[in-house]
């Protein structure tokens, strides 16, 4: 087994903080709770020395298991969680709303990442268009540049997309023929 340093723990934090947050806020709806969450989940791990497997599987399971546990625990803890779990159907043993919202954390972590390593005009352009929803025309007064070139780095973007993220993709697609 091996003991998790602050540097592990740090590397950690950056290469599982954006999908644990957004698996938390399919559990808790709620943004600000879900970032705390997956925060203490961090803090308490700097606090006392955890040993983990040294696969990269078995740390990322410990993770996702934890923030699900710290996720349900909060939903415990709330003194309307009765009113909530029976609004929104929930209930702990339906592995099905666990599962979508593991893959779903997944995919946008896959894409976030992907976006990060387009190059730094088709990044922005990226951004501000399918993440903050700008129109063309907006984006294009935001960046000082015509409307074609807007389309233009869209376009691009996209495609290089799709050759980082095709065989994410492709594993998924093969996961779910076997599975479904």
């Amino acid at each position: 087994m091996e003991s998790l340093t602050k540097v592990h723990i740090q590397q950690l934090f950056e290469q599982y903080y954006v999908a644990l947050v957004e698996f938390s806020w399919r559990i808790v709806q709620c943004n600000e709770t879900a970032n705390d969450i997956v925060q203490d989940v961090f803090v308490k791990l700097l606090d006392k020395p955890y040993s983990l497997g040294s696969q990269s599987a078995a740390k990322k399971s410990y993770l996702f298991t934890t923030v699900k546990n710290a996720s349900l625990n909060y939903l415990r803890d709330l003194k309307v969680s009765e009113k909530y779990i029976q609004h929104t159907d929930f209930h702990e043993q339906d592995d099905k709303l666990f599962l979508d919202a593991l893959i779903y954390a997944e995919i946008v972590s896959h894409l976030e990442k992907a976006i990060e390593r387009l190059p730094e005009g088709c990044q922005q352009i990226c951004k501000l268009a399918y993440l903050d929803e700008k129109s063309n025309k907006e984006i294009a007064e935001h960046f000082n540049v015509s409307i074609n070139t807007v389309k233009t780095q869209k376009r691009r973007a996209l495609l290089l997309l799709r050759k980082q993220l095709n065989p994410f993709y492709r594993g998924i697609k093969n996961i779910f023929l076997l599975f479904f």
